[in-house]
């Protein structure tokens, strides 16, 4: 890591056009409060302190936005299933190179328990609960496709551990890369996307979505990564596109206008891919067209969340009002925002 941002550096984040349609689950009340409360209950929190300070990031409001049509009892388990993933990134973003056994002990008790072994560690107690509701709604198929991605994203996990101790320096491309086929969860995603949808794609559609979803995975890394430099630069944790293209030289600004323009790009290229598949033969298939319906919200709500998520802006404030087009103010503990009036024409 070879640059440095000082608390209070400022940007002007311009705007992002939306082209993907938007919505938050109409129980999402309801729903936040069984999520709280199995948090409470079953996840293991070494501290009172670190379970209220998770909750106030009001983690639910992802699955929310995400999963805004699928019926409560997928809700329920998919929105469960995010805090758990949520709360290994915090354990694994704590870990150094002494405590890397840790966070792999928890990955492979992950993957035991979705294999249907008895857990070892308290964080796969917390899993075996959810995943035990979850597997019964699953088909066998799409569980064993849902272990494989979980493997790959636990592989992914722990070589980025070690990435992070050597200091490793990429480009854009190379890191873009790195991220979207070894530590991105959006592979993960895309097959719980389909159990949100209700349906179990062949082999041959997953094929023929494929550009689709590498779209798809460069839009959630893109938006992830440009809302979430604040809380992870501060951390110091630099494995982020902002911190490359610094690195690379760039200022803030020329780093910021960067990212917007690729989840500009991504946004629209999505949009188009989408009208093309629902005019096509495959699109009028009923499980495409389902599965579909669930990813657009997938993308459109990853975006919406990472522009208020209390988790990356260290402050509820933007969960009525998401960061838009304005003055950008990162400090150690929190975003501060100030939106441009709109132009009229």
């Amino acid at each position: 890591m070879t640059h440095t941002i000082d608390t209070g550096a400022v940007y002007e984040l311009a705007a992002i056009p939306l082209r993907l349609a938007r919505q938050r689950h109409p129980a999402i009340t309801k729903l936040e409060r069984w999520h709280d409360l199995w948090l409470t209950e079953h996840y293991p929190f070494p501290t009172d302190r670190a379970r209220d300070t998770f909750l106030a990031q009001r983690s639910a409001l992802w699955t929310a936005f995400t999963y805004p049509v699928t019926d409560e009892d997928r809700f329920h388990d998919l929105a469960r299933l995010t805090s758990f993933l949520f709360a290994f990134d915090d354990l694994f973003l704590q870990s150094s190179p002494d405590s890397s056994t840790d966070v792999e002990q928890v990955l492979n008790d992950t993957l035991h328990v979705m294999q249907g072994g008895a857990p070892a560690t308290a964080h796969g107690r917390a899993l075996a609960d959810v995943w035990q509701a979850m597997a019964q709604r699953m088909p066998a198929r799409q569980r064993h496709r849902l272990t494989e991605a979980a493997r790959g994203f636990a592989r992914g996990c722990l070589r980025e551990v070690s990435s992070r101790a050597q200091g490793s320096v990429l480009d854009l491309a190379s890191y873009t890369s790195v991220r979207l086929e070894q530590s991105l969860a959006a592979w993960v995603y895309f097959i719980l996307t389909e159990y949100a949808a209700g349906v179990d794609l062949t082999d041959p559609v997953l094929a023929r979505l494929r550009s689709l979803h590498w779209a798809c995975a460069e839009h959630l890394l893109f938006s992830n990564d440009l809302f979430s430099f604040r809380a992870e630069h501060f951390a110091g944790d630099h494995v982020n596109a902002v911190c490359v293209l610094l690195t690379a030289g760039a200022t803030l600004q020329q780093a910021i206008d960067k990212l917007v323009n690729l989840v500009a790009l991504k946004e629209q290229q999505i949009a188009d891919m989408l009208t093309t598949l629902r005019s096509s033969r495959l699109g009028a298939d009923c499980a495409v067209a389902a599965y579909l319906h669930n990813l657009e919200y997938v993308i459109s709500g990853n975006l919406e969340q990472a522009r208020f998520a209390p988790r990356y802006h260290g402050t509820a404030d933007f969960i009525d009002r998401p960061i838009a087009r304005g003055t950008v103010t990162l400090h150690s503990d929190r975003t501060d925002h100030q939106l441009l009036p709109t132009t009229r024409q």
